[in-house]
């Protein structure tokens, strides 16, 4: 049996700056990288496990157009 992993989608602005933050409860790195791609809506997302970011999902062009 596989321990669960902690992991935070941090909610980043246009700017860089970080407004929000998720926290995750996932089996291992896959599976938090797929709930924090299905966050991504307006304002991308870097995904990070302790100190060490894990994936970074950058909002569709079509909204940072706007």
């Amino acid at each position: 049996m596989g321990s669960i992993k902690h992991y935070r989608a941090f909610q980043i602005d246009p700017d860089g700056h970080v407004f929000g933050c998720i926290n995750l409860v996932c089996d291992n790195d896959e599976q938090a990288k797929r709930e924090a791609a299905a966050l991504v809506l307006v304002h991308r997302i870097e995904l990070w496990r302790l100190d060490q970011r894990i994936a970074r999902f950058d909002a569709p062009q079509e909204v940072v157009r706007q």
